[in-house]
């Protein structure tokens, strides 16, 4: 007497297998995407100083200036502490990132600062007070630090000096961008390959 295949099990177990595979591919092919955008990222530290205008062409989305070298001045009793947040010292110490934002930056919205300026790492949680700036940062720009946020700054610039008693805050690279995108991928296939062997063991098993 023939066998019949479960109409309901086995639509279900294609549509699972077809989908984690689907779902191995696309992270393989966020891989190659991941691995090009790194690419881009480490050029882009080659490329000259961020103008204004290339700052406005990122805000308005035409550009990324993500990793770009920038040359932000401050000076005294023209900056204001903005904020405190968790980050790491230029020796990889954990701690806390002192922010300052410049008056008459280069950016502006009307609600607040666009750029912040990393001015240095502390292991304590209180900023430090006063804090006296009086110089020209030079550093690195990254995009959207707060997310989407709308009432927050769309850069922050974090250089490889600090305003003392701070000391230097680590400058993030392109290489800390997570990839861990061919190990989801051999996850997906492997669930794949397991679900697709418990099928046939249970159509095997199954009572004629």
């Amino acid at each position: 007497m023939s066998r019949h295949l479960p109409v309901i099990p086995t639509v279900m177990t294609v549509v699972m297998v077809l989908t984690m595979i689907g779902l191995g591919i696309w992270q393989l092919q966020r891989r190659e995407w991941k691995h090009s955008l790194i690419a881009h990222l480490e050029a882009a530290k080659t490329l000259p100083p961020v103008t204004p205008h290339e700052f406005f062409e990122a805000m308005a989305g035409t550009r990324s200036v993500q990793y770009r070298r920038a040359v932000v001045a401050c000076r005294p009793g023209r900056v204001v502490p903005y904020d405190l947040r968790g980050g790491e010292s230029a020796t990889q110490k954990p701690g806390f990132l002192v922010l300052v934002a410049c008056k008459d930056p280069p950016l502006s919205h009307g609600k607040g600062p666009d750029l912040v300026v990393v001015a240095g790492w502390t292991a304590r949680p209180e900023s430090p007070s006063p804090l006296i700036v009086d110089a020209e940062f030079d550093g690195t720009v990254i995009e959207r630090p707060y997310g989407k946020a709308a009432d927050r700054p769309m850069f922050m610039l974090i250089p490889r000096t600090a305003v003392a008693p701070l000391r230097p805050s680590r400058v993030p690279v392109p290489d800390d961008l997570p990839d861990n995108h061919l190990s989801y991928a051999f996850q997906w296939f492997g669930f794949a390959a397991t679900l697709s062997v418990i099928y046939a063991i249970f159509i095997l098993r199954r009572p004629r």
